[in-house]
């Protein structure tokens, strides 16, 4: 039974508020990394 609780305990827990917060700030970066990459690939090809 205590392997049982430690397989639930390492879940990531998304359902508290740190775990959607930390799944918002991740999603946050990712669209940040994205419009940085866009930007960077639109300032590289000349007009």
């Amino acid at each position: 039974m205590n392997v049982a609780s430690t397989a639930v305990r390492s879940t990531p827990a998304t359902t508290t508020l740190f775990g959607k917060l930390r799944a918002l700030a991740l999603h946050a970066l990712h669209l940040h990394v994205q419009n940085c990459a866009m930007i960077a690939e639109a300032y590289r090809r000349p007009l």
